[in-house]
């Protein structure tokens, strides 16, 4: 490069001596398509001269040299009309326009083609070019660094977190935000990836949202959970894609909310309103609500089903419409709609609720709408219809009973009575009800301290149930015998509260019993004196009888007369017999037996032979199986077998056979007594083992009856022994009496040793 370049005088002399032309043709050309640039504004001739004579002043500082490098000046035009807004593009354009006029006015003034000039003017010309497109760029560059730093200063405040990752997941920018969320600064951030910041759980649910939103290109709104030390956070985040060339998504930038204390008082909120829908879905209720013209609104609650309506159904209609029929549903609805406040009982659907209705009036007074809750009560009037019903019975059952129904309050000594103890204790009507001390008076002095204590210790000890007969005094001054029952009544602590009891007066029964039981001793005491004066006679007409008939004197005739005598002493003898042992039974001591072994075989053997003497003329038959051992009193059972056997003879054909039958199995034996004839009546079959029952009972074949004692003395013979006695009878199976006696006495039946 040449030092010391030689100025192009022509040139620059000429084109200044043109300037106000050259900037007059500027401004028309550039006036067709004014845009943004150097003269985008109506510009002064001044001003376009400026702009002219700055680019002929470049022309003069270029040397003759082309490459010769010129120092532009600071305050150039371009930098001036940058500052006032100018586009740079349109600055381009203008210039592009000055050079054509410049080359236009040169070729006119006829200035010779000089090559060396053209590059000097080109220069000139793309000096100005670049000197706007520098302090554009450089004025470009420090808005940009203004607004980004704007942009940090507002991300900085934002209160969520905002953060922005590249494609790898390396943080590019963290907010201030961030930093107090995590704990964890820019520098610390910037340039790492979420698994190196977070827990791997973390750092994969981060890395999964961010790789949807790049392969999506579109932005993602989900919920991500950290832990921090103060337990687990939940933001709301958003995610959106920053595209780059052709579109791509280049990174992510996303924006977090710590919504941790929202959702936990939305939740609770949530669990808040749940609840609260539980409740009212539960409870037997309906909450409803109407506008001030009786416009339903509302219509919720488990009472529905009680009613039998459904919500949908009813709201968004008029009560008028709904309620129609029902006149007393719509004087309500009238009332409310005037202002009044109330409750009432109502029947909807079968069911019954009391209704509570409140109107909300607005500041002139006027109603604003109308809400009420409808508790269902129909299990409450079926109660009280039943404890109605309850107190109508137990009314009449009290009138009906002959029992004084009482309840005794414990804490305050009051007794309630039924309408029956006036009349049963014969108080004067205008006489009050006894109290606990009246009561307690009433009671004969001899009982009083007895029942007393006796009713305190079954209410100390727990105990629920009392009873106890004790002599009572009418208001009359008699004395009654009063059987009291009394239940405790305790809550649920054991404590006594109430007595509830009845009172009967057993006053005639009690002397018809002891009259029946004195009645009762005399006759089994005569009985049991004319029993045993009776038999030393009769043993002295058998004895003499027995005597007669060994005599070999003795015709036929006297032969038959003294065994007819004999036969009417044994009869008597086994008559006065039974009666002594019938008086034994029911004086309570019980017939006495002497156990001891025997084989019931055999004794059923020799009993049959006896009996065989005294009916020759009948077939008896004996069956016997088994083991007949055993521990028994011989001539008790002996008895049992002669009584069944001869109650067998007695009451069956004389041609028909009675088969006697005994089996021993392992712990006990039986013995059966069957004979064929007319069955024993049904109706005396329950009561056959009763005394003083035979009469009741067909009369015998032989024509001969007793005391009706035999089967009676039988049946207590057989109890003695621990056994068990049953008969069946009918017409085609006949009648059979059996005996079960176990082979050794047991210890729930003791025998009495007694003689």
């Amino acid at each position: 490069m040449n030092p010391c370049p030689a100025p192009i005088g022509p040139l620059s002399d000429l084109l200044s001596s043109r300037r106000e032309d050259i900037a007059r043709r500027w401004e028309e050309r550039a006036g067709a398509s004014r845009g943004e640039g150097l003269l985008r504004l109506p510009t002064q001739t001044t001003g376009s001269l400026e702009w002219v004579d700055s680019v002929v002043d470049l022309l003069r500082r270029f040397g003759v040299s082309a490459e010769h490098e010129v120092q532009l000046p600071t305050d150039g035009q371009g930098a001036e009309r940058y500052r006032a807004g100018a586009n740079i593009a349109a600055v381009v354009r203008e210039y592009g326009l000055l050079r054509d006029v410049l080359v236009e006015v040169l070729e006119e003034s006829g200035w010779p083609p000089d090559f060396k000039g053209l590059r000097a003017l080109n220069r000139a010309i793309d000096a100005s070019i670049a000197d706007a497109v520098t302090r554009h760029a450089a004025a470009h560059e420090q808005t940009l660094r203004l607004t980004e730093a704007k942009l940090h200063d507002i991300l900085d405040h934002a209160p969520p977190a905002i953060y922005a990752k590249d494609a790898t997941g390396r943080y590019l920018f963290v907010n201030r935000a961030f930093e107090r969320g995590s704990g964890l600064s820019s520098e610390k951030v910037v340039g790492h990836t979420d698994d190196e910041l977070f827990t791997p759980d973390v750092a994969a649910e981060f890395s999964s949202n961010d790789r949807r939103v790049l392969e999506s290109g579109q932005p993602l709104e989900s919920d991500e959970h950290v832990r921090f030390k103060d337990g687990w956070h939940i933001y709301q985040s958003l995610k959106f894609p920053l595209l780059g060339v052709g579109g791509q998504a280049h990174a992510v930038c996303g924006i977090s909310t710590d919504v941790t204390e929202a959702r936990r008082i939305q939740r609770e909120r949530d669990e808040a309103r749940e609840r609260l829908r539980r409740v009212i879905t539960e409870l037997p209720v309906v909450l409803w609500a109407t506008d001030p013209v009786g416009n339903i609104t509302l219509f919720e609650g488990a009472g529905l089903r009680a009613m039998g309506v459904r919500t949908e159904d009813v709201v968004g209609r008029n009560t008028s419409e709904v309620y129609a029929g029902r006149p007393e549903l719509l004087d309500a609805a009238r009332r409310a709609q005037q202002g009044e406040t109330f409750s009432l009982e109502l029947e909807v659907g079968g069911a019954w609720f009391m209704a509570f209705i409140s109107p909300e009036l607005g500041p002139d007074g006027r109603v604003m709408s109308v809400s009420g809750v409808s508790l269902d009560i129909t299990e409450r009037r079926r109660a009280e219809e039943v404890l109605r019903q309850s107190e109508t019975r137990y009314r009449l059952a009290t009138l009906a009973t002959r029992d004084v129904i009482y309840d005794w309050n414990l804490s305050t000594g009051h007794i309630q009575w039924s309408e029956l103890a006036n009349r049963q204790f014969r108080l004067p009507p205008e006489m009050p009800g006894l109290d606990i001390e009246g009561w307690t008076r009433s009671i004969h002095p001899e009982d009083r301290e007895r029942v007393g204590r006796d009713m305190q210790r079954i209410i100390d000890m727990g105990l629920d149930h009392w009873r106890d007969e004790y002599r009572f005094r009418r208001g009359d001054g008699s004395w009654a015998i009063i059987e009291d029952r009394g239940q405790v009544v305790r809550d649920a602590a054991g404590r006594a509260l109430r007595m509830v009891g009845a009172m009967h007066d057993v006053t005639e029964r009690r002397v018809a019993d002891e009259e029946a039981r004195r009645r009762a001793e005399f006759e089994q005491l005569l009985i049991g004196i004319v029993g045993h004066d009776l038999r030393n006679p009769l043993s002295a007409i058998t004895m003499a009888s027995t005597t007669l008939l060994r005599r070999e004197s003795l015709d036929e005739r006297q032969r038959k007369v003294i065994d007819r005598i004999l036969s009417s002493a044994e009869r008597a003898t086994r008559m006065l017999r039974d009666v002594l042992d019938f008086t034994q039974a029911r004086l309570g001591g019980g017939i006495p037996m002497q156990p001891r072994p025997q084989d019931l075989h055999e004794l059923t053997r020799q009993v049959l032979d006896e009996v065989r003497l005294a009916h020759p003329e009948r077939v008896l038959e004996l069956e016997s199986r088994g083991d007949g051992a055993g521990a028994w009193d011989p001539d008790r059972l002996a008895q049992v077998i002669t009584n069944l056997v001869n109650n067998a003879l007695a009451y069956s054909p004389s041609h028909c056979p009675v088969l006697v039958r005994t089996h021993g199995t392992r712990d006990a034996l039986m013995l059966s007594v069957h004979n064929m004839g007319t069955p024993i009546p049904p109706e005396l079959l329950p009561r056959l083992f009763e005394p003083m029952k035979r009469a009741e009972r067909l009369e015998s074949q032989d024509g001969r009856g007793g005391l009706g004692l035999g089967l009676f003395i039988v049946k207590h013979i057989v109890d003695a022994h621990g056994g068990r006695l049953r008969v069946r009878s009918s017409q085609q199976g006949g009648t059979l009496f059996m005996v079960r006696l176990p082979r050794a006495p047991t210890p729930q039946t003791p025998m009495n040793p007694g003689p």
